[in-house]
């Protein structure tokens, strides 16, 4: 059984192009450093001091950053390419996590966790760009997947080490580290992506926008309602961010080191089975289906906070269904956004797609605070489970509308007889 797993698990990795391995690096090294995300809350409450309405400020003012970010860095994929954007994000996000650090005033704080967090999200629509461009139709959600390890291998690694920094050395290193880290990845970027010349062909594909009707998502009703219901599902998963760390820490009684030893198991646990999982189902159902499965495992994992398990069963159970859960919505729903922008402006199909997670880190810390301020976790537990069963209504609803298996589009659609791996992963 074992033996079929690895074999089934190495074969989940054929076939992805080398420009789509090479991104993936870029994003692991970025997020090797991604602890302030894991820690900001409590480092508001316990370090400085912030109640937790005023945290959830805070957060919200991130949540508005990403937004920014978001519709910011679409517009400048459009005119600059995706290589340029993603460096300089990189570089900008990594000195302003330095910045964060000795600022201790209320409305300072807010305004600068609003421009680092713009910096950060510049950054993504220009990736999802980048991983559309350099991946083929047979390949796209495995490349997806590929690029979600890379960030689950980080997000597994950095809150351990984030927590053992507090706790051994304070929580200035966390800044430090998690800047310098930012830096890093754009200087990887540099070194083995470096840009090139863009050609003909590639000028077409950047700039390429040949649907004559509803070329603009903006027109396009069927993806609103769906950016819609991935705003309420990704407020009801980044509760895993926001409050659930603040749980551990306020229910439980846990230490840092603790919550992010925790945390990192939902990273190891997608790095393990993602890949495989998604190459045995792709093509198989459609993509609205499995976020339907997923949106189920989170019901199941919020309410495991409120049944008789003890504290690390519990927290044990959430992270093992949400883990799941997120690997049946995240890589089939970024390719439903793939499939439907094919043939359109893809760069702003992106763009909202991204600004649906941004909106979301928007209402996601202010919906938490606030519900636990005025009545409590065990409320907020609840609510999140209603929640996520509204959107699985919706994503059920909208696929009996749509009713369609998986389709995607060559990357480098418009160009004859081109492939994923003829097109330099480095011009932009």
């Amino acid at each position: 059984m074992l033996f079929r797993f690895l074999r089934h698990w190495r074969s989940s990795y054929a076939g992805i192009p080398k420009a789509i391995w090479l991104l993936a690096l870029i994003n692991l090294v970025n997020r090797l450093g991604s602890m302030v995300i894991v820690f900001i809350t409590i480092y508001l409450t316990k370090e400085l001091h912030f109640s937790i309405r005023e945290a959830g400020y805070v957060m919200g003012f991130f949540g508005a950053g990403a937004l920014t970010g978001a519709f910011v860095g679409g517009k400048l994929t459009d005119r600059f390419g995706y290589y340029h954007v993603q460096l300089w994000s990189l570089v900008a996000n990594g000195i302003m996590l330095i910045l964060l650090l000795p600022i201790r005033e209320f409305w300072l704080m807010c305004a600068a966790v609003f421009v680092m967090s713009l910096t950060g999200d510049v950054f993504r629509p220009a990736n999802s760009v980048a991983i559309a461009r350099n991946s083929a139709p047979e390949n796209r959600t495995r490349s997806i997947s590929l690029m979600r390890m890379a960030f689950n291998m980080g997000w597994t690694i950095s809150p351990a080490v984030g927590g053992l920094l507090v706790a051994t050395l304070g929580w200035k290193w966390l800044f430090w580290v998690d800047g310098l880290t930012c830096i890093a990845a754009a200087l990887t970027l540099r070194w083995l992506m470096p840009p090139k010349p863009a050609d003909d062909s590639h000028q077409a594909v950047e700039h390429q926008d040949t649907a004559p009707a509803v070329a603009s998502p903006y027109r396009d009703r069927t993806f609103l309602w769906f950016v819609l219901l991935t705003m309420l599902n990704a407020v009801v998963f980044m509760q895993l961010l926001w409050t659930v760390p603040v749980f551990w820490k306020d229910g439980y009684h846990w230490t840092e080191a603790q919550i992010g030893l925790m945390s990192a198991v939902n990273g190891l646990l997608v790095f393990l089975i993602e890949m495989p999982l998604v190459h045995r189902l792709e093509g198989r159902r459609p993509q609205l289906d499995y976020a339907r499965i997923g949106l189920i495992m989170y019901i199941v994992a919020y309410l495991s906070f409120v049944t008789p398990l003890g504290a690390s069963a519990a927290a044990l159970s959430f992270i093992v269904f949400i883990s799941f859960g997120e690997m049946f919505v995240m890589p089939f729903s970024s390719n439903y956004v793939y499939g439907r922008s094919s043939g359109r402006k893809q760069g702003q199909y992106m763009a909202l797609y991204t600004m649906a997670y941004s909106v979301a880190n928007i209402l996601a810390p202010l919906f938490g605070t606030q519900v636990i301020a005025a009545w409590g976790y065990s409320t907020l537990w609840y609510l999140l489970a209603v929640l996520a069963a509204v959107t699985w209504l919706g994503f059920w609803f909208l696929g009996k509308k749509t009713n369609t298996v998986p389709v995607v589009v060559p990357a480098q659609e418009g160009i004859p007889g081109a492939t994923a791996e003829s097109v330099s992963p480095t011009v932009s």
